[in-house]
């Protein structure tokens, strides 16, 4: 079983550990659909330093642009939508394995009143550890025994492709491991899509890859303007939006990453969506123009 030394074991891993940030299980942010409910839970948070905000842009730069001098916290936030009898979580969180401040999921969804046995569908925006491993529970059981559980193609045959430690930096083999046990352990209730199709009704999929290969976001459809559940496709509440050009250091393609992000804030603002991102703290917010670039705007 892969545990939490295992995963410090490699230096990204150690760098993203910092110092734990102390999020309490929650809920983030809510919104409804008509007769549908969107609930933002947290699944805890945890620092990292500004340098992996921009690969090779200087410290000062960063610190200017997030009016933040020293580590960042990096929130995580699990969307649950329910329409009709379904109940469908997108990503699950970090479980026990990940990092100090992860892995408070389950506590919200108890806060939430949302019991694991009524989820009926879990939709993955990519399988990197933060947003997989959660799938499992300490006993190595699904977190949601009822569930079928979805993720794109392209990103299931990465991460479980015999020769992806070759593909990878030594300090990210723990991802595909974790990425690996966890495929086997859910078996035949992991379904596989391709992005550009609705995965379950009334939910579609499309491509953002980049930040990983098969990385997807989702767009859940309604006569008010559509709702994104973006993933990790933006990651932080300025830098994403005010400096799309920058190249985070979990970015698996960083030139894809970048053309992504400029092609889904665009999109995003031109369509009004409402946003939901993984690590944008306040959970729901609109893009909105900010002089050349753009801001995420929360409260509306």
């Amino acid at each position: 079983m892969l545990n939490r030394r295992d995963m410090l074991l490699g230096g990204a891993a150690a760098a993203l550990a910092g110092s734990t940030a102390g999020a309490v299980a929650q809920i983030v942010a809510t919104a409804t659909q008509g007769e549908r409910a969107i609930t933002v839970l947290s699944d805890g948070a945890f620092e990292m330093p500004q340098s992996m905000l921009a690969r090779d842009v200087a410290l000062d730069a960063i610190a200017q642009a997030t009016k933040v001098s020293g580590p960042t916290t990096n929130v995580l936030n699990v969307t649950c939508f329910r329409q009709g009898d379904q109940v469908i979580v997108f990503d699950c969180g970090s479980g026990s394995n990940f990092l100090p401040g992860t892995g408070k999921l389950a506590a919200s969804l108890e806060a939430a009143g949302i019991s694991p046995d009524s989820v009926t569908h879990v939709l993955f925006t990519h399988l990197h550890p933060d947003h997989f491993w959660g799938a499992l529970d300490d006993f190595d059981t699904p977190l949601f025994p009822k569930a079928r559980w979805h993720a794109d193609r392209r990103e299931v045959a990465f991460w479980t492709d015999a020769k992806v430690y070759e593909k990878l930096p030594e300090d990210r083999h723990a991802f595909a491991a974790g990425a690996q046990r966890i495929v086997k352990a859910l078996g035949e209730t992991l379904e596989l899509h391709d992005a550009g199709s609705e995965w379950i009704p009334g939910v579609a999929a499309f491509d953002t890859a980049g930040h990983t290969p098969g990385h997807v976001s989702f767009e859940l459809k309604d006569a008010g303007g559509p709702v994104f559940v973006l993933g990790d496709a933006l990651t932080h509440n300025i830098a994403s939006f005010a400096h799309p050009e920058w190249r985070p250091a979990s970015d698996h393609d960083a030139d894809l990453a970048v053309a992504t992000r400029r092609r889904l804030l665009d999109r995003a603002e031109t369509e009004k969506a409402q946003v939901i991102g993984y690590h944008l703290e306040g959970g729901i917010g609109r893009v909105e123009r900010s002089g050349n670039a753009y801001r995420f705007a929360t409260g509306s």
